[in-house]
């Protein structure tokens, strides 16, 4: 490419010199001896030029056929340089010869001649000899060729070329700047775009009517087919949304495709990966070592947003800390903020976690007490889904009525699914310290909803009255998804009451049922419309949701893991030491000592610097710790609603047992067993009982602070 493009120039240039030559030549009346030794030498460049370009482009009909098939620069290169060339030819003939043209006698004049009939036939003189009448017609019919058939040839195909190559995704733009970059077209990429354009939307002054031509672009690459994918966008997206959304066709893994997308300027990315593709999340994450490289120094991490498809993949992503390599420069400063994410654990999250919709009821449909009841939750279909419900649930359901000496009121979850034989030993494989989680039992059931011994498990659930019963139906195929949560035991939506009246049916207040439905979202209209039988059913999983800048937004966690790196700061040799040193002095200077960084945070004057202190502290800190602290952050809204409870603490520290469990943390009775996070093992996964008083501590921290964090709101410092 880059041979091809020297030459290019060169041949220009030359062209260029050539007619800078004979200009001269008219204008100083150079004797003709001079001026053909000068075209000599020029072609002699040109020949010696020829000559050392590759034996396999000497070839005179393939070097047509890349001026033809080449791009536009190159194809007005050429063309421009013939012209310039013929003409030359003609003007320096007709200086040197006793010909005149147009009744003109001096060089200038016959040059005036020259192009005269090159531009325009109806310059032909009858006056003239014979001779110079064929001189002119050939000129003439040069003239027509070059200009009327292949000046026009060109340019309607340059603009032909044009137009395909905007529509096949082959143009790109290298002065987008501050723009969003979507690497990969899948199953929510739509759903991106409109919470970009949304979340831009709030983010302007409600001033003027032409709020749309304030919003960002975002330049969209995938390898699948363009038009396709434009028509797709173009069905959901508003007009005025959809041409700012531009379309690169592309490979994920070309780092000359990637350069393509002005990573250096980019305000943010996101990884998506192609639908369906073989190794996506590998190429995903390959992908974040090559967007660090594109960005090149800069003072602020770019936030690289990266889907995990498989469950699997998402969880070992939680576990290992990325190299240096994929992060950070040669000095070890960040340059990308790594942000995973997985579309199931958000469904999950949107269901029962801090930033669940309203729609959706909590696991515990209002706050237990010690009375006996219990949460029981089904899932039907162990595929990715089922695991994200499974493991949020696991995270979340820790609740005050749990008795630590007896067991009593635990919660239970029923995983049901036809083959439980093939899946359940490569989960638990994948997790193999469940286990541990004492305050939540788990059962694996191989089968089918229609077996008689499942339905008859479903009925017995739904009409215990101490059992607060979730159906949560994930069956990937949509209408079988959608039949099975529709035809469960009759139980499970009405019970029949003995009244003095008679038999009254109503509503099974006891049990919710959850079916997804990744599509067809107007059935979940209808069914919220229904008031009688299906009252408490709900379609969840749909692809115009799952991924928002909330789900994404880190500000929490990030005031979290703050508080605990400075409270708890470890020893000098730790990469984090400056960020403590630089905080304790800036707090020493404005004469705040022992404030600690969520007060500060509080103080309008002050929320600058603690925001970047917090902002420092949370690049450095490794990913199964920033996992931990989000989803601490994911309990607050379980918190807030039993705030008045005595055993929060409590409930803390076994979400915390919970969470270590799930991340692959082994409990061990070593106190101070060496490499303790290097191996995961970890001495507090024990009752909160049997706690020291200093750990007991770090829980009622988390109460203490939550409100507080809350407070602070979203960042400042975007």
């Amino acid at each position: 490419m880059q041979h091809t493009q020297r030459t290019t120039r060169i041949r220009f240039a030359a062209a260029c010199g050539l007619a800078a030559l004979i200009l001269a030549a008219v204008f100083l009346h150079a004797p003709w001896w001079l001026a053909l030794t000068a075209v000599a030498a020029v072609t002699a460049a040109a020949v010696r030029l020829w000559r050392r370009r590759p034996a396999y482009r000497r070839n005179g009909m393939e070097y047509f056929d890349r001026i033809i098939s080449g791009g536009i620069r190159y194809q007005l290169v050429s063309f421009i340089t013939v012209i310039v060339v013929v003409v030359g030819v003609c003007i320096l003939l007709a200086i040197w010869s006793d010909c005149s043209i147009l009744t003109h006698d001096d060089g200038w004049g016959k040059a005036r001649g020259v192009i005269y009939h090159f531009l325009d036939p109806g310059y032909l003189n009858d006056d003239e000899t014979p001779a110079v009448q064929g001189f002119m017609l050939i000129i003439s019919l040069m003239g027509m060729v070059l200009l009327g058939g292949l000046l026009i040839t060109t340019l309607s195909n340059i603009v032909e070329r044009r137009v395909n190559g905007v529509e096949r995704g082959l143009v790109n733009y290298p002065g987008i700047r501050d723009h969003y970059v979507v690497i990969g077209y899948g199953e929510i990429s739509v759903c991106l775009l409109l919470n970009i354009f949304r979340h831009e939307s709030e983010r302007l002054p409600k001033t003027g009517k032409r709020q749309t031509a304030k919003l960002p672009k975002i330049i969209l690459m995938t390898n699948q087919d363009i038009p396709c994918v434009r028509a797709r966008i173009q069905s959901q997206l508003a007009p005025e949304l959809e041409r700012k959304v531009i379309l690169y066709a592309g490979n994920i893994e070309s780092r000359e495709h990637l350069a393509k997308l002005n990573i250096d300027t980019a305000r943010e990315v996101y990884i998506l990966g192609e639908r369906e593709e073989y190794g996506r999340d590998s190429k995903n994450l390959e992908c974040v070592r090559i967007i660090r490289e594109l960005r090149g120094e800069t003072k602020t991490p770019l936030k690289v947003n990266v889907q995990f498809d498989r469950p699997a993949s998402y969880s070992i992503i939680q576990k290992l800390a990325l190299p240096a390599e994929f992060i950070a420069d040669n000095d070890g400063k960040s340059v990308i903020y790594f942000r995973p994410f997985n579309f199931y654990e958000n469904w999950a999250r949107l269901l029962w976690g801090h930033y669940k919709e309203a729609d959706y009821a909590d696991l515990d449909f209002k706050p237990l007490d010690c009375d006996g009841r219990h949460v029981h939750l089904i899932i039907v279909g162990f595929n990715r889904m089922g695991r994200a419900l499974l493991l949020e649930a696991l995270r979340l359901c820790h609740y005050p009525n749990y008795d630590e000496r007896t067991g009593a009121n635990r919660t239970r979850i029923t995983v049901i699914d036809k083959a439980m034989d093939d899946l359940l030993p490569q989960f638990r494989s994948q997790y193999p310290y469940l286990e541990q989680i004492g305050d939540i039992g788990v059962e694996y059931v191989k089968g089918r909803v229609e077996d008689t011994a499942v339905r008859e498990m479903i009925t017995a659930a739904a009409t215990d009255s101490r059992e607060l019963v979730t159906i949560a139906v994930c069956l990937q195929d949509p209408d079988l998804s959608l039949s099975t949560g529709l035809s469960l035991p009759e139980e499970a939506y009405y019970i029949i009451g003995q009244e003095p009246e008679g038999c009254i049916a109503g509503n099974n207040d006891n049990v919710r049922i959850l079916i997804r439905q990744e599509l067809q979202q107007g059935i979940g209209e209808i069914l919220d419309a229904d008031k009688r039988k299906f009252k408490h059913v709900k379609v969840f999983g749909m692809l115009t949701d799952g991924i928002s800048g909330h789900l994404l937004d880190d500000t929490a966690a990030m005031w979290v893991n703050a508080y605990y790196d400075l409270k708890y700061a470890p020893g000098k040799g730790s990469p984090k030491h400056p960020v403590y040193a630089a905080y304790a002095k800036y707090l020493e200077t404005h004469q705040l000592e022992g404030t600690d960084i969520l007060d500060l945070a509080a103080m309008p004057a002050h929320r600058a610097e603690a925001e970047r202190t917090a902002r420092l502290l949370w690049y450095l800190t490794s990913e199964d710790f920033r996992f931990s602290n989000r989803y601490q952050t994911e309990m607050y809204g379980i918190y807030q609603r039993y705030a008045e409870n005595s055993a929060l603490h409590e409930m803390e520290h076994r979400r915390w047992c919970a969470d270590r469990s799930i991340i692959g943390y082994r409990d061990t009775c070593a106190e101070r067993l060496k490499d303790i996070d290097c191996f995961k093992l970890h001495w507090s996964i024990v009752p909160f009982k049997d706690l020291p008083e200093k750990e007991r501590d770090k829980d009622r921290d988390v109460i203490g602070n939550m409100k507080k964090i809350l407070n602070l709101g979203p960042s400042t410092l975007d």
